[in-house]
């Protein structure tokens, strides 16, 4: 939305170039209208940070049923016909909006993709009720800190040798064991 005011509100803009004067003056943006144009950029860039990895768990979520024989085959299914319909997708911006931002106006060409995440922003809400939630286990943070504390702790460990380290690190049953190289160290 706020990329879309950029176009529609003659107060974000820059003030347009003036022809007639000598050089053709333009006018430079204001520290405000760069700031609502960043903001804009940043909000875009993290939404689709954290809407991408989640939509595909989420997904997945919806489909997984463990007594299901093929189970295995219905996520395969539906991993690859997401992964196509995002590339239709990008497909779609690169050429539609792109064609109708040159043709119609960048207002249009905003506007677009800003009404049409409103529409799936709206009917991602009104069918929460019919999603199968997980629900969480232990929070995000903590492991997170337990782990920094870990490797705080430990910084100064020397490694094992070699020979004794086989039964110091995980490893599946019949798998060829690695140990840390000083080179990972």
């Amino acid at each position: 939305m706020l990329l879309w005011l950029t176009a529609m509100l003659p107060q974000v803009k820059p003030s347009p170039c003036d022809p007639t004067a000598a050089g053709s003056h333009c006018g430079s943006s204001t520290a405000s209208q760069l700031a609502l144009l960043y903001s804009a950029f940043a909000l875009i860039s993290i939404g689709s940070g954290g809407i991408r990895p989640c939509s595909l768990a989420f997904g997945a979520d919806q489909l997984d049923n463990k007594e299901n024989p093929k189970n295995e085959r219905v996520l395969e299914s539906f991993f690859g016909w997401y992964y196509a319909s995002s590339a239709v997708a990008v497909l779609i911006a690169f050429t539609g909006i792109v064609y109708i931002q040159e043709h119609l106006g960048w207002k249009i060409g905003f506007g677009v993709p800003a009404v049409l995440m409103l529409i799936a922003a709206l009917l991602f809400i009104l069918a929460s009720p019919l999603y199968v939630t997980r629900g969480v286990t232990k929070s995000l943070f903590t492991g997170l800190a337990q782990a920094i504390v870990a490797a705080y702790k430990k910084r100064k460990l020397s490694l094992p040798d070699h020979h004794d380290s086989f039964d110091c690190y995980y490893h599946m049953k019949d798998s060829e064991i690695k140990a840390p190289s000083q080179k990972l160290r």
